[in-house]
């Protein structure tokens, strides 16, 4: 109490001065200085919130009602009618008897219920009742609140229990195959079937069951039994592939089941949905959707060579060892023609690409390794990846090493041999490495100006001026390694020391360009998942565009614009949108600096798109109900024989009384003359 009086006489007296030591000592200050201490003490209270006492000593208990309407409240009971249709005439008929009724748990995202609570005690409430299904998200938290607020609590026991019901509760599937791989999946069924239903008190689960046969057709929907299988149905963009039969567990538990897609699956973004064929009291869990990206699997590393060499099929291996990204590697072999190739020597599943193609996988690759770069080759990296933030450069003139912001000149032919190790972010993994005994580097490439890290020297012909052979860059968070000279093959050619220098001396360079911030791989913008639950904000990362603005358009399955806005991108690179209703979506993103010239198009390497969902999909009824009992919270005495009260800031007369000051003082401030 004292220290809020100090701050109130200190906000009083800081008014004070203002008007009599600030301002023009102008007629009728002293209401001016009184209208606006009013306004300053007003805010003080609300921020101090007091509990205000809002009915006498002998009056009763406010008595409130919270009707949970969350999704698990639309399953139907024994009878086929709707819980929530019980539970909303339970609500009302609590209404008659002088109760307040509070809805919780609407848009779907479950019943949480302890936030309605606070909510009705901080406006006076001393009893509650729930009028729910029991299917509470958080029980504890829910307890703990009215044991803290000393609200009474107890649950209405006049609604229904839902009916047996089944559910996906897990659905697994990879965000993307190469190829002409099969795509394998993980299904999960979990309920109660018809000759069992949920246990009065909360528990786990039983886990047990196991897949039974998978059949190339689809079995009728009929009511579950326990003991008997369920089929569910793999389709592919709305064509069934494939039905795979699950034995139900007796009593309530999960069973599950693998299954392979074996017949390949067109590429692009395909929509695998498993559905389940029985009858049941909730539909909204017999449906699970996934996306999965077919031949447009993201490269964590992306190796592009654009001259002939030997240095690809070392180096491949070398970086899927040492990174653990998945790796892919091109060959040019053509004027618009790349050869793919693999790190283990295993035919590449997937054929020739073009130059667009190859574009694409470097904007999502976290690592860029460019070999044989030259003028035309960094004219395309530009293009291609203008956001990489890690770049391994192999330059064949001085115009490539611009690629990787160094200054070189001409390559200079002859023997080059390691002279040394200078200090560099990479020399202690390099301790003990036997130079001596590696085979000469060709065709290095004088540094002409160094701006960064030398982490390897060579000397011609083993004697003259030490150069650098490899320089390690950093700005930001952007990591660009550029090696001045050519033939690091050599090592990995032969046995023993020099193979296994080439290796530490690589996978030191891809630890150190993967160390740091971690990366996000994708190209530009896109939804952080590509299948978002329902109510739910639609959550987005934006790579390469932090701290810029970008115009966001989204689209519907008819095509109708949902979303058209431009998003102001935060430093994460992650934000978020609004909810929207369940459905397939396609999205286009692009930077953002104001209105477009006439006629100029945002170039297509800065322009991101592709396909997102929204499922219908609630777990809520995989959730087994409380007991009533946990619900159960006796008011406390000592607080229901006070006066009963409610905190300030839940009353409406203290901001009344802060704006009719504010009014008051502007109105005086100008009729006195003051600004």
């Amino acid at each position: 109490m004292i220290p809020a009086l100090a701050v109130l006489l200190l906000a009083g007296g800081f008014c004070c001065w203002v008007y009599y030591r600030r301002e023009f000592a102008v007629r009728g200050r002293f209401l001016l200085t009184l209208a606006r201490a009013l306004a300053v003490a007003a805010v003080a209270a609300v921020l101090w919130n007091p509990d205000v006492s809002t009915s006498s000593l002998d009056a009763a208990p406010a008595r409130w009602a919270i009707l949970d309407t969350s999704p698990s409240m639309a399953a139907l009971d024994d009878a086929g009618a709707p819980v929530g249709e019980s539970a909303a005439a339970r609500a009302r008929a609590l209404a008659a008897e002088g109760a307040r009724v509070l809805r919780a748990g609407d848009g779907g995202a479950g019943s949480r219920l302890a936030s309605a609570v606070t909510t009705a005690a901080e406006a006076g409430a001393r009893e509650v009742v729930l009028v729910t299904d029991l299917r509470v998200a958080d029980p504890v938290a829910v307890a703990a609140q009215a044991r803290r607020l000393g609200v009474g609590l107890s649950v209405d026991s006049g609604v229904p229990a839902a009916a047996p019901n089944l559910g996906l509760s897990r659905f697994v599937l990879p965000a993307s195959v190469e190829q002409g791989r099969p795509v394998e999946g993980r299904i999960e069924v979990s309920g109660f079937p018809a000759s069992s239903g949920p246990p009065a008190s909360s528990g786990p689960p039983a886990s047990s069951g196991s897949p039974v046969s998978s059949s190339p057709t689809a079995s009728s929907g009929s009511p579950a039994v326990a003991g008997r299988p369920v089929a569910v149905v793999v389709s592919v963009d709305g064509s069934p592939r494939r039905t795979v039969e699950l034995l139900l567990p007796a009593g309530g538990g999960t069973s599950s089941a693998e299954f392979a897609l074996d017949a390949p699956l067109p590429p692009g973004p395909r929509r695998v949905e498993v559905r389940l064929q029985h009858e049941d009291a909730f539909p909204l869990d017999d449906r699970r959707i996934r996306i999965v990206n077919v031949g447009a699997e993201e490269p964590g590393v992306l190796l592009a060579s654009f001259a002939p060499g030997w240095e690809p099929r070392f180096l491949l291996p070398v970086l899927a060892q040492a990174t653990g990204l998945p790796v892919r590697g091109y060959l040019r072999a053509g004027p618009d023609r790349f050869q793919p190739m693999t790190s283990d020597g295993a035919d590449p599943p997937v054929g020739p690409v073009d130059e667009a193609a190859l574009a694409r996988l470097a904007r999502r690759a976290e690592v860029v390794v460019a070999m044989g770069v030259d003028g035309s080759a960094m004219e395309f990296l530009r293009r291609a990846a203008p956001r990489a933030r890690r770049v391994l450069v192999f330059p064949v003139d001085d115009s490539g090493a611009t690629a990787g912001g160094v200054a070189a000149g001409d390559p200079q032919e002859g023997e080059w041999y390691v002279s040394g190790l200078p200090p560099s972010p990479i020399a202690g993994e390099l301790g003990g490495f036997a130079f001596e005994r590696l085979p000469p580097l060709s065709g290095a490439m004088p540094l002409l100006d160094l701006d960064g890290s030398a982490a390897l020297e060579v000397r011609r012909g083993a004697a003259g001026e030490p150069q650098p052979a490899l320089v390690l860059r950093r700005d930001g968070d952007r990591r660009t390694a550029v090696a001045l000279a050519q033939g690091f093959w050599r090592w990995a050619f032969r046995d023993g020391e020099p193979a296994e220098s080439y290796r530490r001396l690589w996978a030191a360079v891809a630890g150190w360009m993967i160390s740091g911030p971690e990366l996000v791989g994708g190209a530009g913008v896109r939804p952080a998942a590509a299948v978002v639950a329902q109510a739910a904000s639609v959550a987005w990362t934006a790579r390469g565009n932090e701290g810029g603005e970008l115009r966001l358009i989204v689209a519907d399955s008819a095509g109708a614009s949902v979303l058209d806005s431009t998003v102001a991108v935060p430093a994460s690179g992650a934000f978020a949108t609004p909810p929207l209703p369940p459905g397939p979506y396609r999205f286009r993103a692009e930077p953002w600096s104001g209105q477009a010239p006439a006629g100029e198009a945002t170039p297509a390497a800065d322009t991101s798109s592709g396909v997102f969902e929204v499922e219908p999909y609630s777990g809520d009824m995989m959730r087994r109900p409380v007991h009533p009992s946990e619900l159960t919270i006796a008011p406390i005495r000592g607080r229901m024989d006070r006066r009963s009260s409610r905190p300030l800031r839940t009353l409406p007369w203290p901001y009344l009384v802060v704006l009719a000051a504010l009014c008051c003082e502007w109105t005086g401030r100008r009729r006195a003359g003051l600004r």
